[in-house]
């Protein structure tokens, strides 16, 4: 009776630490974000570019720290690996969408198109690698990608918030644009590029 007490207080024990170790804090300031990323559409969606500025750069933030503290604690989990870049894409991909409607002037469907659907196709390569058992880590261009993209809705933002309808803005705003298209479109070939073995052996 004892010992069947004692393997139920292990099994109970090691779930405990498994669930600890997943809501850490690196984890729970990435899921954090998800909610931050909702804000942020709300205020974008309803022209509080200001406030909606003001978010994404906190989103940005927690973004580097999330990763920076589970390699400093070392506390990196399958969980963290999954959903950060999941939340990423939900950020990066609903600012682009949004953007078809508030920045039409600057911005056409196909780039946005683009964008997604380079975002689809590197999460289906990244699980297929994984179902594989073949890790599919990020690659200096995937990170190259997030930056400018990153930039790239910063001065979105900032152009609509401050600089309306000012011409050089306007004539920046869209080399952005651009500039993110064709890396955007450079790292998903990247990646379609190193998973190749994987892919021609299924």
């Amino acid at each position: 009776m004892n010992i069947e007490d004692n393997k139920t207080d292990m099994q109970e024990e090691e779930f405990s630490l498994k669930r600890s170790a997943i809501f850490n804090i690196p984890n729970r300031i990435t899921l954090s974000r998800l909610f931050l990323a909702i804000v942020f559409f709300v205020f974008l969606t309803y022209r509080y570019f200001n406030v909606a500025f003001v978010i994404f750069l906190v989103a940005a933030v927690t973004d580097w720290l999330d990763g920076y503290l589970a390699r400093k604690w070392e506390l990196s989990t399958d969980l963290g690996r999954l959903v950060d870049p999941f939340v990423d894409k939900v950020i990066i991909c609903g600012t682009f969408i949004i953007f078809v409607h508030l920045a039409k002037e600057i911005i056409v469907p196909w780039m946005v198109i683009t964008i997604v659907a380079r975002e689809f196709l590197v999460s289906s390569i990244r699980g297929f690698s994984e179902s594989k058992g073949i890790k599919f880590a990020s690659n200096i261009w995937g990170k190259t990608k997030m930056f400018i993209q990153s930039w790239t809705i910063c001065a979105i933002i900032l152009y609509y918030a401050h600089f309306e309808n000012v011409t050089w803005a306007e004539y920046m705003v869209s080399a952005f644009i651009w500039i993110t298209v064709i890396v955007t479109i450079g790292s998903g070939m990247t990646y379609v590029y190193s998973a190749k073995k994987t892919l021609l052996a299924a």
